[in-house]
């Protein structure tokens, strides 16, 4: 059965990596900073559920960040927008 609720777009970028060139049109609700070794899937997960309708960017290290979305099979690198919901993480539509 499919998540009826509205997904999160989390956007993924590289720890100094400028908004503008990752977000594109999206209007950003908030902007999260993580250190090397904190895990990113478990971020993203417990915070799409508090921005369901909204993006967030996500900045972490680059091999967090990849490590995170091949847990998700998605073999695009950052930066990369994301939607989240109960039935997982799917690249976003442009």
């Amino acid at each position: 059965m499919s998540d009826l609720q509205c997904p999160a777009t989390a956007v993924l970028v590289e720890t100094g990596a400028t908004e503008e060139t990752s977000t594109d049109r999206r209007r950003i609700a908030a902007r999260f900073e993580l250190r090397t070794g904190e895990d990113v899937d478990a971020f993203v997960g417990a915070t799409a559920d508090e921005f369901r309708g909204e993006a967030f960017v996500v900045a972490a290290p680059g091999p967090s960040l990849v490590r995170a979305l091949r847990l998700h099979r998605i073999r695009e690198d950052p930066p990369v927008a994301i939607e989240v919901d109960a039935d997982g993480w799917r690249v976003a539509a442009p």
